[in-house]
């Protein structure tokens, strides 16, 4: 490795004392380093990187912070399939599995090239207005379609490889990855994937009828998604972290993308312990 990005969540505790840390380790090894902007600000520096040089140059994209700040750094590198390892300063870390604790032997094993390479399934959607492609994004966790007013049911027509499926009077609907399924589809009761499986899953959020319950379709299916009320107003999120108000008479496309995200993982850690961990299997309380 010859050039190596890093991204911090600025305010996360300690990150300035691991980020010293690891630029200590990368210089010993002669590592050119990319900052992105947050990571400069950690250091009180005006000397970064753009999002464009890191795509350019990047050979590992280090994340320090939360499942979120990756899924911001995978956005960032768009479809440039950079390897990605998340070092964990935040809470959950569903993606950041590192903890910053591990991070001095975590990093001596990625610079002697011990580490495993694990490839993510990502999200297509684009939205069609009159036609024409209004807007379209990649994500990696979620596509989330809602009613921007509180309190409101809406009715939404759901439609896969161009069958009708169903018409979902509900607050809202979740089209989440495998690695999604973790996030806002577990809250809303959808199951637990396993990330490298591909498969696209759908949730309805609070749905009226009971016996809508959350589906998983084949990677090689298209979804479609429009409204009853052509006129009604809808919002779109993805990844929770880019929103946008719906056109009226708007309709969504969601399907596999064409790229994935590559995480750094490492043969002595697996899915299920992590699941133990973070979401507290085996533990009784009174």
């Amino acid at each position: 490795m010859k050039n190596i990005a890093i991204i911090a969540k600025p305010h996360a505790g300690h990150v300035k004392d691991l980020l010293l840390d690891i630029i200590e380790l990368l210089n010993e090894k002669r590592i050119n380093i990319l900052f992105d902007k947050r990571a400069s600000n950690v250091l009180n520096s005006d000397n970064f990187s753009t999002d464009a040089e890191i795509r350019e140059h990047a050979d590992l994209v280090i994340v320090l912070g939360g499942d979120g700040t990756l899924i911001s750094a995978a956005r960032i590198l768009d479809r440039k399939e950079i390897p990605i390892l998340g070092i964990n300063m935040g809470r959950l870390g569903f993606l950041t599995e590192i903890r910053s604790s591990e991070t001095h032997k975590i990093m001596k094993q990625v610079l002697e090239g011990n580490y495993l390479i694990e490839e993510r399934m990502k999200l297509s959607g684009v939205v069609i207005k009159d036609g024409k492609n209004d807007f379209e994004v990649e994500v990696l966790n979620d596509i989330v379609i809602n009613k921007g007013a509180l309190a409101r049911i809406v009715d939404i027509d759901l439609y896969i490889d161009k069958q009708f499926v169903n018409t979902y009077r509900a607050d809202g609907l979740i089209i989440s990855t495998p690695t999604g399924s973790t996030a806002y589809t577990l809250a809303a009761g959808g199951p637990i994937v396993h990330p490298t499986l591909n498969c696209l899953i759908i949730t309805p959020i609070c749905p009226h009828a009971l016996t809508h319950k959350p589906i998983v379709i084949t990677e090689k299916s298209t979804i479609n998604i429009k409204f009853k009320d052509e006129k009604e107003r809808m919002f779109i999120t993805c990844d929770g972290q880019i929103g946008r108000h719906l056109s009226p008479g708007s309709e969504i496309v969601v399907k596999k993308a064409g790229n994935t995200t590559k995480l750094v993982v490492f043969s002595e850690k697996n899915y299920f312990s992590l699941l133990r961990e973070k979401l507290g299997w085996g533990s009784f309380h009174c």
